[in-house]
């Protein structure tokens, strides 16, 4: 049967608005996947875990490793919340194919090789994402920053780059409720955030939202 293609053009648009309505609608949860993607030469070196020059010796040999092998320098970060209420979490980390019950991610930067401490000890920089009160927190550390280490494991090495608001995936901001947009929008601008403006071909083709900020790049949509 032959359909015009002026039919199949509203169609598609009507079928578009709904859905992007729905989008709109998310009421509770619903699980989604964030993208990080780190801007790592701006940001190592203005943490002063390399120089320029540095930064150039490790980018010429970068790429020379098995297509299989996870290196959080070319492929960033990648986890998926698949649920998420007052009683408990699970997050499956897409890089490492393993689940969490908490938001606990640590990667080491290996190509990074530093000293610290009395014994001038081997350190390799590490990257994080960790559970914060307004939403996931990106955290780096640094020769000097692992000094304020009393216990391992007692997180006072991190230092906080910026946070990834919990109202973007609508979920509560430490149990205190949805944000309103212009709550969201606020606190976007508080941890410095752009958010990238999307156009209709974004939704047709399945383009996952944007955010921006002077170290990172993060991709996020609903699965």
């Amino acid at each position: 049967m032959f359909i015009p293609l002026w039919v199949i053009i509203i169609l598609a648009f009507i079928g578009l608005y709904f859905y992007d309505k729905s989008r709109k609608k998310v009421k509770g949860f619903a699980p989604f996947f964030i993208e990080i993607q780190p801007h790592w030469g701006r940001l190592l070196i203005d943490y002063k875990l390399i120089n320029v020059e540095s930064w150039d010796e490790i980018t010429s040999t970068l790429y020379e490793k098995d297509d299989n092998e996870y290196n959080v320098l070319t492929d960033g970060i990648t986890f998926t919340v698949l649920k998420s209420d007052e009683d408990s979490e699970l997050i499956y980390n897409n890089n490492r194919h393993n689940f969490q019950t908490k938001i606990n991610i640590r990667e080491v930067i290996r190509k990074i090789n530093l000293k610290w401490g009395e014994g001038d000890h081997d350190y390799n920089p590490s990257f994080y994402v960790k559970w914060g009160r307004d939403g996931y927190r990106l955290c780096i550390d640094t020769p000097k920053s692992m000094k304020k280490v009393n216990t391992w494991g007692d997180d006072n090495q991190l230092i906080d780059i910026t946070t990834i608001p919990y109202g973007l995936f609508h979920m509560p901001r430490y149990r205190r409720g949805v944000l309103k947009p212009e709550e969201l929008a606020s606190l976007l601008k508080k941890y410095g955030w752009t958010m990238e403006k999307r156009d209709i071909d974004d939704d047709v083709i399945g383009y996952p939202y944007e955010i921006e900020y002077k170290y990172f790049t993060v991709r996020y949509d609903y699965i």
